[in-house]
């Protein structure tokens, strides 16, 4: 297996977490570190943000820019096609530090295909191309594309012109959701066009789609398919999958959270730390956010994302449902933890 081309830019550790909106706020990304040995340092990217509205905005009051003291390796996502807005949204971003930029032209929301913004930007390969320029033109650090492998129809030729526009408008790297438009989240990705695709670039192709276990994301990994896997809604499921994929290379540092201890591995063991995992988030929602209502739907978002890969998650999807306060929510999950068995499935096939 060849060395991942991510090296080249500094990182060491080939998994991700991919932007997902409203669900990769720092609350989130807090659950993440919780769960992953402190010296593997993965890229964790915010939630989309509008180059038309950022400009305008406070940094320190956008609550999808908030971040941990001292947090390092992660990447706002861009969603825009104006300089003057590109320019102007990257000065605000850099005081926080980011270790890159991610420009989306994957998102299929309808709101969104109206500014020519997301997946609309796969219908013109020079107009995104200029996109990637302008946004090059004003970073200082790495710059990547998020993008789905086509629109309506799988087309090799098209992801190869496409992404060869791209690389030469000095894209960084390129992260590719093996699924088309029309698919949204649903039915299989097709991991073998991307990795057909990595050998006609020469920027780092990282898999992204229907990536759910450690496993898959290994297997991706070493059979020279990809230089990096991004994982997504399995992650806020398996908040811990970069622990599994860091112990599965021989990784023996445990999180500072549970020392001397291996990343859970069967059913029983995934659904306790779920529970575990879903207290940490709670907690994180107070520390960080101070809108009870907005809290409360984000905790309800997160679990209708993540229940879908228990056995028996309904049960506690309903339990948050009826919740009013993360208090309320809190007693109720810690309650499950020691009281109910809630094993968790591998693999679901809906999203």
């Amino acid at each position: 297996m060849e060395a991942s081309r991510l090296n080249r830019l500094g990182i060491d550790f080939p998994f991700m977490v991919a932007p997902m909106v409203g669900l990769t706020h720092v609350a989130f990304r807090a659950v993440v570190r919780h769960f992953t040995p402190k010296s593997v340092n993965p890229l964790l990217f915010t939630e989309m943000l509008s180059t038309r509205r950022l400009p305008f905005e406070r940094i320190d009051r956008v609550d999808e820019l908030k971040i941990m003291a001292g947090e390092r390796y992660f990447i706002p996502q861009i969603l825009g096609n104006e300089e003057t807005f590109i320019q102007r949204s990257i000065q605000k971003l850099m005081p926080l530090e980011p270790w890159g930029l991610d420009i989306n032209m994957g998102c299929p929301a309808r709101q969104h295909l109206q500014h020519n913004w997301g997946v609309r930007l796969l219908g013109d390969r020079d107009y995104a191309a200029r996109v990637v320029e302008m946004t090059k033109k004003h970073s200082t650090v790495p710059v990547s594309v998020k993008m789905r492998c086509g629109q309506d129809v799988a087309d090799p030729q098209f992801l190869d012109d496409f992404t060869a526009a791209l690389e030469s408008a000095g894209a960084d790297w390129l992260t590719i959701h093996a699924r088309l438009q029309s698919q949204k989240h649903k039915g299989d990705a097709d991991w073998n066009l991307v990795g057909d695709l990595r050998q006609k670039r020469s920027i780092p192709i990282v898999m992204n789609g229907d990536i759910q276990t450690a496993q898959d994301a290994l297997s991706i990994y070493q059979s020279g398919q990809a230089d990096g896997i991004m994982i997504g809604r399995a992650a806020t499921a398996r908040p811990w999958i970069l622990w599994q994929i860091a112990h599965a290379l021989g990784h023996r540092e445990s999180p500072e959270a549970f020392p001397g201890m291996s990343p859970p591995q069967t059913p029983e063991e995934e659904g306790r730390f779920f529970l575990m995992a879903m207290v940490k988030f709670i907690d994180s929602l107070d520390q960080y956010f101070d809108n009870d209502d907005k809290n409360m739907r984000r905790l309800r978002f997160y679990v209708i994302n993540a229940h879908k890969w228990f056995l028996f998650g309904h049960s506690y999807y309903s339990k948050c449902m009826k919740a009013r306060t993360l208090t309320e929510a809190r007693r109720v999950t810690e309650e499950m933890i020691d009281t109910v068995n809630f094993p968790m499935t591998s693999r679901i096939n809906f999203f």
